[in-house]
């Protein structure tokens, strides 16, 4: 799984910190901490907010790298989920 890492890579690839995404999907900046830091995982409801927020489907956040995806295909992904929505 590389919920982990894929939530700190979307996070800083939108120049974002932990506090500005925090306080969006209405967390704390620790949980968020833990959440990318692999020491906790989010609820399924979280997890949904997560997703929609970095526009990226669930299961791509969860099962797939991301730090190896190019940007096209990054924007590929965000495009797909935007129009599932």
């Amino acid at each position: 799984m590389f919920l982990a890492n894929n939530l700190k890579f979307l996070r800083k690839r939108r120049k974002k910190t932990q506090d500005d995404v925090a306080f969006i999907v209405e967390i704390k900046r620790s949980t968020l901490n833990g959440y990318e830091n692999g020491v906790g995982e989010p609820k399924i409801e979280k997890l949904i907010i997560l997703a929609d927020y970095y526009r990226i489907g669930i299961d791509d956040l969860v099962r797939k790298d991301l730090r190896k995806l190019t940007e096209s295909k990054l924007k590929e992904l965000e495009l797909a989920r935007h129009c599932n929505i």
